[in-house]
């Protein structure tokens, strides 16, 4: 007599078959009751990109969290050293660097809540580089901004290498 079980599991689908019988379903080969399988491959893909947009949002997060309470370190760890942020400044399209971009902050008193809250919207991961878009607002200001971000894995972290936003 054939048994046959049925096992589901996120993202595969397990089969045990006895009798002596191979079957190869997707990459899964059962022998003699033994089972033997590769696709789990697929978890691991799909754990590991969420575990990378774990970590961008943590560096987006740093980004937010920085901006919003003057906390310089903060922000300046969000950056590459060498990014480039293409905004808008006192009507003037301007490239700045991240130093440029934390002169904004630094005369701000450091820990204190200054209004702008983030809201991170989406996050693409494509190998070792993603996009992200961010909703900024300033409510003293009345003013809503869109952030748009291309970020980079350097040396295992994931670091802003372009920044642009507009306002809403």
């Amino acid at each position: 007599m054939k048994r046959t079980f049925f096992i589901t599991l996120p993202f595969c689908l397990l089969f045990v078959l006895s009798q002596n019988e191979i079957t190869n379903h997707d990459n899964i080969i059962t022998n003699n009751d033994t089972l033997f399988y590769t696709s789990l491959n697929r978890v691991a893909k799909t754990n590991q990109s969420f575990s990378e947009k774990e970590m961008i949002e943590k560096t987006l997060n740093n980004y937010i969290q920085g901006s919003s309470y003057n906390e310089l370190e903060k922000l300046e760890s969000a950056f590459a050293d060498d990014a480039s942020l293409y905004l808008t400044v006192k009507g003037t399209f301007k490239r700045l660097t991240p130093t440029d971009y934390l002169n904004f902050f630094k005369n701000k008193k450091k820990g204190v809540y200054n209004g702008r809250t983030g809201n991170i919207l989406s996050i693409e991961v494509y190998g070792d580089i993603a996009t992200a878009k961010v909703e900024i607002f300033i409510p003293q200001r009345k003013t809503k901004l869109m952030d748009l971000f291309l970020l980079k894995k350097l040396k295992g972290d994931w670091k802003i290498i372009t920044k642009t936003a507009t306002k809403l």
